[in-house]
């Protein structure tokens, strides 16, 4: 999924640049999504219901102009790809 600048494929350029449309609550679920979790897997932990889950997966989907969470997921692990090391992931972090 790489090019030869080690960058991912151009395949998600354009989707990638529609993440910055996505609200706060949308990129967790859209993060989640890369992640490969289920909806149930999102609402719990996420702590509110499938049904929340699936309109912010419909919003994500009209956001980001994708058809299926599949696109969803490989556009959050592209971007995951290009931003890993420059963001902290506050679920890396170890309460003490």
């Amino acid at each position: 999924m790489h090019g030869d600048d080690g960058m991912p494929s151009a395949r998600w350029q354009t989707e990638l640049a529609r993440v910055g449309a996505l609200s706060d609550r949308e990129l967790q679920v859209f993060a989640l999504l890369g992640a490969g979790l289920s909806n149930r897997g999102i609402a719990t932990r996420l702590q509110v219901t499938e049904r929340t889950v699936k309109a912010h997966v419909a919003s994500i989907l009209t956001k980001l102009e994708v058809e299926s969470r599949l696109q969803v997921g490989l556009v959050a692990q592209a971007h995951q790809l290009m931003y890993e090391g420059t963001v902290s992931n506050s679920s890396d972090v170890i309460d003490n």
